[in-house]
């Protein structure tokens, strides 16, 4: 399996903007158990988990659709991302 990267999807608690940025961090087991301990205290936060070679083909794309009001579970597999 080759390199995975971490999204973020944050929704601003008083302005309700959406902001999406990739976590510049190693993917580890660690990593990603901290992530879902995090998004579970704190709803305004998702994470998503995508293989490297993915997002860096389609960064803009993913970065677009994941400041939508609504993800659906089609648009993931659509964009190949996995939510924690």
């Amino acid at each position: 399996m080759g390199e995975m990267i971490c999204v973020c999807r944050e929704i601003g608690k008083n302005t309700g903007e959406i902001a999406v940025y990739p976590i510049k961090a190693e993917v580890t087991d660690h990593l990603l158990f901290c992530l879902g301990l995090r998004q579970k205290a704190n709803p305004e936060l998702k994470y998503f988990v995508t293989l490297a070679e993915n997002y860096d083909a389609n960064e803009e794309t993913i970065l677009k659709q994941l400041r939508r009001k609504q993800i659906t579970d089609r648009l993931l597999a659509v964009l190949n991302l996995v939510q924690l």
